[in-house]
């Protein structure tokens, strides 16, 4: 069993953990640093095995690309205009790899099977090869732990009564660059789950020519909120992406985060009677226009993909009408029926709702979402009703009318509520996070030899991304800006970790399609939480040069070019040494 020493190992080469390594490299050049990934390449959900037919980024070309590394469009043989193509991303990250030199430092194939914190504060990680021909087992001592798998890397794969039975194929999202071609030749497809890959799913097969049948359950939150490409707001064309990172719009955004250069505004907008006015006008107006311009009233089958809630519930439960051709239409001309029930049980090439339909299958896809599975096993703390009943009250006192606005729109199914909090989950949970960075106990706290990035969901991921690798980089150098090592007080930082998990159940509940405080759920309020994560460490949020600008321009991912150097030059340093195994 061979055994050798890290500085740094970083768990998952998706966008964060090659965002991660690029800007701790950065900072320590000279680091030992080893990124590793059970996949057999680079890229996470952008990984070559994981890109099935048809796959588009929600983000148009411009938006998803490293600050300081633009992705050139015709190096990749594409025009550079809509959304990016997941090959095109795949490629994109294997160049991102290559110029920051990332390369040497990745382990691929191999998966980390558990890491154990010895008593000197280093970690014991054991790596087993995917394939077990390859190469031995290995057990490496690292200084520091970043997790960087993400919420999309564990398929959650229900248990359906009658499995044993179905005599066709059943596959889950993540399975379908391998099964495409089994996919193509099917003549009756079933699509279980309403979010972007059953849309994708559901597209693809209909233009192949199969019967397509998306199944919608009753108890989740419903078909995904579906925007268009881009869109008029009065006089301005705009998209979601354009929309939700211009300060004007974010304002209308509750989120407790840092509010950049208009903090009074945003007070007036949440915390006074005329202000919410304002808000709910904003909300109502932006939910009923994009409901318009998908013509949901146009056709019977077309009701039944109407949104569950509005804008102002919506997480990123939603996708982007990114596709060559009508997915409406596919409905109109009856290649997709859909039906709004749970999926009960299956018998030889039939899949059973609990309506009583029996629908022919000769494939089942499931498009059922993920389990949050890491290797780090960590005391999660379940017993915090106390300071969730305090964080819930000064939630409510400062954004009085969360508790107010209905959740569901009318004339939706019945939702039966299954979820629990945290205080109420038994068995394994995932540990409370400061800034959804780090574990608040006090020990992480001091030792900073464990870091998260990537556990929130958000279309500004490269924005976010950025930005918690400069907070994790920071941290681990003992140099976040507002909270030296002397101040990193214990039960602050929990208290603040609670009211973020809280106003997550609160903003973004099970009900609309969120994830319950679970994890970071970000779009409107994106931009704040960057905001607050450079403010930590000290790097100016506003970036646009002048206060009209800043509030009026969107961000794009060029206007923080810079920033790892940027905060280099705040502490006067060239490069950091590393205090960890080889000090």
């Amino acid at each position: 069993m061979a055994s050798h020493s890290v500085d740094l190992l970083i768990v998952g080469a998706g966008l964060h953990g090659l965002i991660m390594a690029k800007t701790y490299l950065e900072v320590h050049p000279s680091a030992a640093l080893l990124v590793v990934d059970e996949s057999h390449s680079v890229g996470g959900t952008w990984a070559r095995e994981r890109l099935y037919p048809g796959l588009k980024t929600n983000n148009v070309f411009g938006s998803y690309e490293l600050s300081d590394f633009p992705m050139v469009p015709e190096r990749y043989g594409v025009q550079g205009t809509g959304h990016i193509p997941g090959h095109v991303v795949h490629a994109y990250l294997c160049d991102v790899v290559d110029h920051f030199e990332i390369t040497p430092h990745l382990m691929l194939s191999t998966k980390v099977t558990s890491a154990t914190l010895l008593d000197g504060g280093l970690w014991s990680v054991t790596l087993k090869p995917v394939h077990e021909s390859l190469k031995p087992v290995q057990v490496i001592q690292a200084a520091r732990l970043v997790i960087a798998t993400g919420l999309t890397s564990t398929p959650h794969i229900p248990q359906i009564p009658g499995s044993e039975t179905f005599d066709r194929f059943i596959l889950h999202s993540k399975q379908l660059r391998e099964q495409a071609q089994k996919l193509e030749q099917s003549k009756a497809v079933v699509v279980v789950g309403g979010n972007k890959s059953a849309w994708d799913v559901c597209y693809t097969a209909a233009r192949a020519g199969s019967q397509v049948h998306m199944v919608v359950r009753q108890d989740g939150g419903g078909p995904s909120y579906l925007w268009p490409r881009q869109f008029s707001l009065g006089q301005f064309t705009v998209s979601l992406a354009k929309l939700s990172t211009t300060r004007l719009f974010a304002l209308f955004d509750p989120a407790p985060f840092s509010s950049g250069p208009f903090s009074w505004q945003k007070r007036f907008l949440h915390q006074t009677y005329f202000g919410q006015m304002i808000c709910q006008m904003f909300w109502t107006y932006l939910d009923k226009l994009i409901r318009k311009l998908n013509g949901y009233n146009t056709h019977p089958e077309l009701q039944k993909l109407e949104p569950w809630a509005t804008p102002f519930w919506m997480g990123n439960s939603l996708s982007i009408h990114n596709y060559e051709t009508s997915w409406f239409d596919l409905v109109r001309e009856g290649k997709i029926h859909i039906h709004i029930a749970d999926l009960e049980s299956l018998s030889p090439g039939k899949v059973h709702l609990a309506d009583g339909t029996a629908l022919e299958a000769d494939a089942l896809v499931l498009c059922t979402g993920w389990t949050t599975d890491i290797p780090v096993k960590l005391a999660v703390e379940h017993d915090i009703a106390k300071e969730e009943k305090m964080a819930m009250e000064t939630i409510h006192a400062s954004i009085p009318y969360l508790s107010q606005l209905p959740k569901r729109t009318p004339n939706v199914p019945r939702y039966r509520d299954k979820s629990t909090s945290p205080s109420q989950v038994k068995g394994p949970a995932f540990p409370l996070l400061y800034r959804d960075i780090i574990p608040v106990e006090e020990f992480f706290l001091r030792s900073k030899n464990l870091a998260f990035i990537g556990m929130s969901v958000s279309i500004h991921a490269v924005l976010i991304a950025q930005a918690q690798a400069l907070w994790i980089t920071a941290f681990f150098s003992d140099k976040v800006g507002h909270l030296p090592q002397e101040t990193f007080d214990a039960e602050r930082v929990r208290n603040r970790a609670i009211l973020g998990r809280v106003y997550g159940q609160l903003r973004r509940p099970r009900e609309t399609g969120g994830l319950a405080g679970r994890h970071a759920d970000l779009v409107f309020d994106s931009l704040p939480y960057v905001d607050e994560l450079l403010d930590d460490v000290g790097v100016t949020p506003a970036r646009k040069g002048s206060w009209w600008c800043e509030l009026t321009e969107a961000y794009r991912v060029s206007d923080y070019r810079g920033i790892v150097q940027e905060w280099m030059r705040l502490w006067e340093i060239d490069s950091l040494k590393v205090e960890g195994l080889r000090s």
